[in-house]
């Protein structure tokens, strides 16, 4: 009687041992192999435009993550913030400049902290 016992804890023991492997191993192949948008700012710049008389943010992003990746709010640290609705879309695998016009005035040659917030 005392090896039948032993024989189902034994199996018991098994059969958690392999729930608790193929979770980890599930969890781990997703976390590794799973990239959601990954937005990657390649350059922003700011730069008056004599034509229009305003000042510009060029910004270029790249979304090298499987879902698109969408630009909602910019922010010239301190100075100004502009949110978008619609948000502004990047694609998979797609690399686009945006031009968005500020409303402030810059001064040229000047370094200026840029944020932007993306989902």
């Amino acid at each position: 009687m005392h090896r039948f016992y032993a024989v189902i804890i034994l199996l018991a023991v098994a059969i958690t041992m392999t729930a608790i492997f193929t979770a980890w191993f599930l969890t781990t192949y997703q976390a590794l192999t799973w990239r959601p948008e990954v937005l990657r700012i390649l350059n922003t710049e700011i730069y008056y435009n004599k034509t229009s008389e305003s000042w510009y943010l060029k910004i270029t992003a790249v979304n090298i993550g499987e879902t698109p990746a969408e630009i909602y709010k910019v922010e010239v640290y301190g100075i100004e913030t502009l949110e978008f609705n619609p948000p502004l879309v990047v694609n998979p695998s797609e690399q686009r400049d945006f031009y968005i016009k500020l409303g402030k005035e810059y001064t040229p040659g000047a370094v200026y902290a840029i944020k932007v917030y993306s989902t």
